[in-house]
């Protein structure tokens, strides 16, 4: 796989489906042994998955030397920071 675009999409399925599922282990172990707290990280990870699949291809973008779609997905990134960061403070 030479095509830095075909590693790049390669790298966002890898992070979005680990992602998933550790997230799905992390609620079926909650589950199973009625923790609360095993369940509540499987829902945190599950919603952090998307930010991860941005951190990623900014990542990514900025490797491949594509600077404008770079910055545009580092403002994604850095609102849904600012979102994390307020509904944490709350």
């Amino acid at each position: 796989m030479k095509d830095p675009s075909l590693r790049l999409e390669r790298a966002i399925e890898v992070a979005l489906s680990g992602g998933v599922l550790v997230s799905g282990l992390l609620l079926l172990s909650g589950l199973v042994a009625g923790s609360h707290g095993l369940l509540r990280s499987g829902v945190v990870l599950l919603m952090l998955t998307p930010v991860a699949r941005v951190l990623v291809l900014t990542l990514g973008l900025f490797h491949e030397r594509d600077f404008l779609f770079g910055a545009l997905s580092l403002w994604v990134l850095a609102v849904l920071a600012s979102g994390i960061w307020v509904s944490v403070h709350l």
